[in-house]
Formats: structure tokens, sequence, C-alpha cells
């Protein structure tokens, strides 16, 4: 079985090649089995990311209007992590290169979309190696879901700190 670190810089690598109209087509179809989700409906606070290229694009969902509060992360000393209501004018770059909100007044969501680079068939995922979600995750009693393109899906074993997400919602097969 590959290692954590092995599967990470794979998945990485197919991301950066991921043709844009295959990328396209399972982002509005991920997208759409998210927000049809009870998950999703249920939630009046949801945590999203920022994404960075290479991960899953959700600027479709804050895009939209809704009759929900967005949330994003902040990035706090000790790996710590909060979130924050989102507003477009009011984001400051972290020194990660993330676009985190300047507010300073933490929120408990409802729902967290938490990013990986790949998910198990049990929802345990490989995010980026600094453990943040994880431990916010810990304590955390709300639901959590992913949003992954169809190669995200790797077969590892979790470590014992790893918190599974409760959903995920994956595109469908390409071959490139």
């Amino acid at each position: 079985m590959e290692s954590k670190a092995q599967i990470r810089e794979k998945v990485f690598k197919k991301l950066k090649i991921f043709p844009t109209d295959q990328k396209k087509r399972q982002t509005k179809q991920v997208i759409a089995q998210l927000t049809a989700s009870p998950a999703w409906k249920k939630a009046e606070k949801v945590a999203l990311y920022m994404p960075m290229p290479e991960e899953f694009d959700l600027t479709l969902l804050f895009e939209e209007e809704q009759e929900k509060t967005i949330l994003i992360p902040k990035c706090l000393p000790q790996r710590q992590l909060m979130f924050a209501n989102y507003d477009k004018n009011q984001l400051q770059r972290s020194t990660f290169g993330l676009l985190e909100p300047t507010a300073t007044e933490a929120i408990e969501p409802d729902l967290i979309l938490v990013p990986g680079l790949a998910w198990n068939t049990n929802g345990y995922r490989i995010g980026f190696g600094g453990g943040y979600y994880d431990r916010y995750l810990a304590n955390f009693s709300g639901q959590t879901a992913s949003v992954l393109y169809d190669f995200q899906r790797n077969d590892f074993q979790p470590e014992p700190h790893d918190k599974p997400v409760q959903h995920m919602f994956i595109g469908e097969k390409n071959e490139f």
C-alpha cells in the first residue's frame, strides 16, 4: 500500500494536469450533489474554504446567492483553526498564501466542507499535512462533508488522529 506522502504527491500531480473541461464538468456535477443533499439543505452556517488552483473549485458556491451564512477558515497559532464570516471585501493573504477573513469573531458552523487531496472509502482524508482540520474536527459536533474529483479516492490506512468526514460527494469517473 502506498504511503500518505506517495498518495499526496500522486494526487497533487493529477490535479495539476486535470483537463479543464473534465474539471468543470465534475465540479458542476459534484456541487449539484452537495446542494441537493439533506446536510446542505439543513445547514444555516456553512464553512467553505478558499480554494487554491489545485483544489476542488468551490467558486460556484461563493457566487450563488443563498440564504446561508458562508464562513471561511482562518489559521491561528499552534496550528489551530477558526471560522469567520466570508466577505469578499474583507480578505487578506496569509503566510501560506491563502485568502483568509480579516474578521476575528469565531463562528461555529453547522456544516464544514473539509478540503484535502485524497479520501478513502470510509471518509478519512489526506490533507496538505498541517493537521489544522483534524484538530478542529476533534471537538466539532456538526456535519462534515468533502467534495472531490473521481481520482481523489485512494486506499490508505488512517492514523489515530485522523477524523473522517461524514459525507463525500464525488465526480463521475474520467480517464485522462
